[in-house]
């Protein structure tokens, strides 16, 4: 189950992004179908990792991207069930223009946790925060 490595490694990123003193509420990530993550078991993966890291409770929010190609041979675009799908030109050889993609989109912190933490405020104002990571492992990539 390559899920649990793939959540303790969102863990280390997502240290390196969170804001101190804050606590992780959720974090969204893309992930294409080149990945084969199965849903149910990244979720599930996460609650381990997450609570192992002090960040339980957090929550995961997966966004799928469909599989996106382009013919090589007429160049029509579609996304297809799978990526192995030949175009209806009966052309084979395709670009991926989508599908691969492996990011992590933001995080959701309650700025509360900083309040409390450092005991500078009253019990805090319930505000929700979301951070753009702009961490982006995406790529082209051809099959042929």
């Amino acid at each position: 189950m390559h899920e649990v490595s793939i959540a303790e490694s969102l863990i280390a990123l997502i240290r390196r992004h969170l804001p101190a003193h804050q606590r992780l509420i959720r974090a969204t990530v893309r992930i294409g179908p080149m990945h084969g993550v199965v849903p149910e078991a990244m979720e599930m993966a996460w609650n381990i990792a997450s609570a192992d890291s002090g960040w339980s409770g957090s929550r995961l929010r997966i966004v799928s991207p469909p599989w996106r190609l382009r013919c090589v041979a007429c160049g029509r675009c579609w996304e297809p069930v799978t990526v192995d799908e030949p175009c209806v030109c009966g052309g084979t050889h395709v670009d991926i223009l989508g599908g691969d993609e492996f990011q992590l989109d933001s995080i959701d912190v309650d700025s509360t946790a900083m309040h409390r933490r450092k005991k500078t405020a009253k019990s805090g104002d319930g505000r929700q925060r979301t951070f753009k990571t702009g961490v982006d492992h995406e790529h082209q990539s051809s099959h042929r």
